[in-house]
């Protein structure tokens, strides 16, 4: 064999041993992933004509089209400034309740009774002396006219006299007698309570609304114009919405907000609030300004809850809108539409929700404009793909 030959096929050996000792100390590789599923090959759906109506399959095409911008901020139930009435004592007096004592939190209603006041009366100089002569002169006047009416009998009797004497003779004994009691009662209750009258005053609401604050108790002496309670009328509340001074500027002002409890899933049932003019009130360390919107009183909500306020924006926006019922959310918060292929057949796709427009979903990423998406039946067809279906 030549030796060039024989050379190049020794350079050639140590050539692949080179090769296979790199290869041999190469790293691993950090991570490996297998069975790989593209995105586009998640599992298709396919159902019967019968499996189809029986889930109530309807799709709609998606939309790319203007839509009303809206931000959700935190808002607070407050009532207005005028809504509380505080009630004070009419005159000096102690307090008695009308039966149980109110508590703060209860609801009453217009002319109902919530306390009664026993009014004290003006100390009076020898009021005791006083009420003991009139106890006298009330003991004289009935003896006088008891005596009166003995004559009047005994005169009838032997004819000497007349009926119209003796009736007339009963009638002032009457009132002698009368006034007698009375006399005697209230001697009784100078003896007893000296400052106290004898006729308690009801002190009623002056609207329908909720108790807020109780300021006395059972059996307290309060002077006049003391308050008593404050009670708040719910004929309407107010939302109370914070805003960033720089946001300010693009709330548009002129359309309703919409109104619902925190944690409530888009959907959920809202109440409209509308703008109203109130009182300017801003926050510096925040630097916030309050927006108002009112409501109608009776609804669902109390003075001091926080609640999620919608507002809309100024202008509109351009973006792919699909119904919210199209929106599917699975174990994680990942968002998904099920797309339609064909007839009878259904792909999963994974969407990105940007906000919610009334019944509306805006997509920041989603299926092409004119791709039919299912509108109605998309949870059906979610338990399916999963094995909870029908």
């Amino acid at each position: 064999m030549p030796c060039a030959a024989v050379v190049a096929m020794i350079l050639a050996s140590s050539g692949c041993a080179a090769q296979k000792a790199a290869e041999s100390q190469k790293p691993a590789p950090p991570a490996k992933v297998e069975n790989a599923v593209a995105q586009g090959d998640l599992a298709t759906v396919t159902l019967s004509s019968e499996a189809e109506t029986r889930l109530g399959i309807r799709t709609a095409p998606v939309e790319f089209t203007n839509v009303t911008r809206t931000r959700t901020l935190a808002g607070e139930v407050v009532l207005p400034p005028d809504a509380t009435i505080i009630v004070s004592a009419p005159m000096a007096g102690t307090i008695l309740s009308a039966g149980d004592l109110p508590a703060a939190g209860s609801y009453v209603k217009k002319g109902q009774t919530v306390f009664r006041l026993l009014p004290l009366l003006p100390p009076e100089r020898d009021a005791r002396a006083l009420a003991q002569k009139e106890l006298t002169d009330a003991q004289t006047r009935v003896d006088s006219a008891k005596t009166k009416l003995d004559r009047a009998e005994a005169l009838l009797r032997e004819k000497a006299g007349s009926v119209k004497q003796v009736e007339q003779a009963r009638e002032e004994l009457a009132l002698a007698e009368s006034s007698l009691k009375a006399s005697r009662e209230k001697l009784d209750r100078i003896n007893r309570s000296p400052l106290a009258g004898d006729t308690s005053i009801a002190v009623a609401s002056p609207e329908d609304g909720m108790i807020q604050k109780v300021h006395v108790g059972k059996g307290q002496n309060v002077a006049g114009s003391t308050a008593l309670f404050e009670v708040a009328s719910l004929k309407a509340i107010w939302v109370r919405i914070p805003v960033y001074a720089g946001d300010v500027a693009s709330i548009d002002r002129r359309q309703p907000a919409k109104v619902h409890n925190l944690g409530d899933a888009p959907g959920s049932p809202i109440l409209t609030a509308r703008p109203i003019d109130a009182p300017p009130t801003a926050n510096p360390d925040a630097a916030t300004i309050d927006l108002y919107y009112g409501l109608p009183g009776g609804g669902p909500f109390r003075p001091g809850q926080k609640v999620g306020v919608t507002l809309t924006l100024t202008g509109a926006q351009e973006g792919l809108v699909v119904p919210h019922s199209a929106i599917i959310r699975d174990i994680n918060g990942g968002e998904w539409v099920y797309e339609k292929l064909a007839p009878l057949k259904y792909a999963r796709r994974r969407v990105e929700v940007g906000h919610v427009s009334g019944s509306h979903a805006v997509l920041a990423r989603g299926p092409a404009v004119g791709a039919e998406v299912v509108i109605s039946g998309a949870a059906e067809l979610f338990g399916t793909e999963f094995g909870g279906g029908k």
